[in-house]
């Protein structure tokens, strides 16, 4: 498949604060054709599209539910379309403690091994974290990490989020596209 004007995408994104979202309408932002930005839970049909993006927010190590549950609903459709998965999490390249890997590649794995034949391309992109925003139940696995990598506990904010990190993952997406 070649890049043209009229290719359609759709990005469906799943996150709790924010980021995902965000992320998914810069990597819109660089895409040459139309392009829609959904939240997973609104289940948008990936029927009448030509590339699908299917995007998480990293939360407890793995993606978010919900965008696991699209997949399932569409998985006969999005198997015959050219796909790409990105995670946003503040640790895209995962950190070795106590004899164990922890992050990067793999908190985005098991949505890419979903798929009988694997996406067009994926990756990490920055997320952030704002203690302001964050409900209980993150802050108390936050407060946990933190301690297990020997830090004080305290939650700071963090952004790693940038426009041009999702234009390259555009660009790329669209770069392999072009050899399909």
């Amino acid at each position: 498949m070649t890049i043209k004007e009229k290719t359609k995408y759709l990005i469906v994104c799943v996150g709790k604060y924010g980021s995902t979202m965000q992320t998914g309408r810069w990597i819109g932002e660089r895409l040459e054709g139309e392009v829609t930005v959904a939240p997973a839970e609104e289940m948008t049909d990936p029927q009448d599209v030509d590339v699908v993006l299917l995007g998480s927010g990293i939360y407890s190590h793995t993606v978010l539910p919900s965008i696991n549950e699209y997949v399932g609903c569409y998985l006969d459709i999005l198997s015959t379309k050219q796909t790409a998965v990105f995670g946003v999490a503040i640790d895209t390249s995962g950190v070795f403690v106590r004899g164990k890997v922890h992050g990067g590649w793999e908190y985005i794995m098991p949505l890419i091994n979903l798929f009988p034949a694997p996406p067009v391309h994926a990756g990490l992109l920055g997320g952030e974290i704002n203690p302001l925003l964050l409900d209980d139940k993150d802050k108390e696995g936050l407060v946990k990490f933190y301690k297990m990598m020997g830090q004080s506990g305290e939650i700071p904010f963090k952004t790693r989020m940038t426009k041009q990190d999702s234009w390259v993952f555009a660009e790329k997406l669209m770069q392999r596209i072009s050899q399909e």
